[in-house]
């Protein structure tokens, strides 16, 4: 099988028994028969002789960090892990940095990513799939990233499956694939991880998750599967920006339109997103109206509060 094709890596394949030392001998390490991922300028310096440890552990990272799904991705986590320790000392702190702050759906890829290659290093840690699962929810409830919600959620919840294998009573594992369930409509499956969340919570979690539990047995639920409408959203969103404004309305008229939803997912985006379909079609009345609404959902929402001061000019 080819190896993965990656932007600026040529592969380097080792002749039988090759071995590369470093860190004044303190690591040796055996390579092959995989071929080796190095930087093109490393590559096109070879003369006649092996990559040396510094090539050898550049080519690794940069590959692991584009692809860490890449063919022989295991092999070339273990060398890592093995011989560069300085490169793993750098993932994790490129890890906490991207994790302490609020950032754009790109950095959420990219942590995504590494934590990937973390995950590789060490297989049997819940910890790594735990926070990737985390990461893709919440890239999966991003507005600017709604039209990846169904499939960015059906890899958090294989994430967060693989989590809970290797530590089946972790809380915040049970937690957040209850959530990702939920959101896909797989109501049973979130139904049974809540409860057997509920000896590990505090009390006025553990009431708040037997409200959810006897309003799924009750079938009060969304008429379809939440994802289904983040995604509807996101058409929204994009019919908008086409200038489709009837249309866009009408979509975000019937999301706000199903109850269960509106009080399971309170998000004020959507009538404030209304309100400019309204605006749009020259419905100021209307707008106004989607405004405030948005504003008692949430009465720190700058854009809506901006958008009602000029309409009320």
């Amino acid at each position: 099988m080819e190896p993965t094709p990656i932007a600026g890596i040529i592969y380097y394949t080792p002749p039988g028994g090759g071995v590369v030392t470093g860190l004044d001998g303190k690591v040796e390490l055996a390579l092959g028969p995989e071929p080796l991922p190095l930087l093109e300028q490393d590559f096109q310096a070879l003369e006649r002789e092996p990559p040396g440890y510094d090539a050898v552990g550049r080519g690794i990272y940069q590959a692991l960090r584009t692809d860490p799904g890449c063919l022989h991705c295991e092999r070339y986590a273990a060398l890592l892990k093995e011989g560069y320790p300085h490169y793993v000392s750098e993932l994790a702190s490129h890890i906490l940095m991207l994790g302490e702050k609020d950032v754009e759906v790109p950095y959420l890829d990219r942590r995504v990513n590494l934590l990937r290659i973390f995950a590789l290093m060490e297989p049997e840690d819940p910890h790594f799939p735990l926070e990737i699962g985390a990461t893709l929810l919440d890239k999966g409830c991003r507005f600017s990233a709604l039209q990846l919600s169904t499939v960015t959620l059906f890899k958090g919840e294989s994430y967060l499956d693989r989590a809970l294998q290797l530590a089946p009573d972790e809380p915040r594992a049970l937690s957040t694939l209850a959530e990702v369930s939920f959101l896909l409509g797989k109501y049973d499956k979130a139904a049974s991880l809540w409860r057997r969340l509920l000896p590990a919570v505090s009390a006025p979690v553990a009431a708040e998750l037997k409200a959810r539990l006897e309003r799924i047995e009750q079938g009060e639920l969304p008429r379809v599967p939440a994802v289904d409408y983040l995604e509807a959203i996101a058409c929204a969103l994009s019919l908008r920006d086409e200038g489709a404004y009837p249309e866009a309305a009408a979509i975000l008229t019937d999301i706000m339109a199903d109850a269960y939803f509106a009080r399971d997912f309170p998000m004020p985006e959507i009538p404030y997103l209304l309100a400019l379909c309204c605006i749009d079609m020259g419905g100021a009345a209307d707008a106004r109206s989607y405004l405030r609404q948005a504003l008692r959902m949430n009465p720190d929402f700058a854009e809506a509060k901006a958008a009602l001061e000029k309409l009320e000019q």
